[in-house]
């Protein structure tokens, strides 16, 4: 597996949290549902051809094909843009300590289909929505 086949797999499955804030809710659960097939067909020995057609399916749609060059761009990590320090605000100088953005803690479905960062600590830790299972932190 090359690091940009592992980059496609992490954004396809870090992307589903998003869906529904960039598209209505009927086109949101059906692009949730084309790529959580695709993920569950991945075979972890051999997984180019499921990141072939995740990136063709990502690169459909504007902001999709957006969110995965940006992810694809944080390489190693494979963060949401969102989750990354250039697109986080920071405390202006004169702060005591380190003044930049904390990680943020990412949780996976344990069937590996689902990445969820979880934006603060207030805010509850959801189901996996392809299996209804509890996200472990990663």
């Amino acid at each position: 597996m090359t690091s940009d086949d592992r980059g496609v797999l992490e954004a396809a499955r870090a992307i589903r949290p998003y869906l529904t804030d960039w598209f209505t809710k009927k086109d949101a659960a059906a692009l949730d549902q084309q790529i959580a097939t695709v993920l569950a067909a991945a075979e972890p020995a051999d997984p180019a051809p499921v990141a072939g057609e995740l990136r063709a399916l990502l690169h459909r749609h504007p902001l999709t094909g957006r969110f995965l060059r940006d992810v694809l761009a944080d390489a190693p990590r494979y963060r949401p843009p969102d989750q990354q320090p250039r697109y986080q605000r920071t405390p202006r100088p004169g702060t005591l300590g380190d003044p930049g953005p904390v990680a943020a803690d990412r949780y996976v479905c344990p069937h590996g289909d689902y990445t969820w960062y979880r934006p603060d600590l207030s805010t509850p830790i959801p189901s996996c929505p392809t299996h209804q299972a509890a996200l472990t932190r990663s």
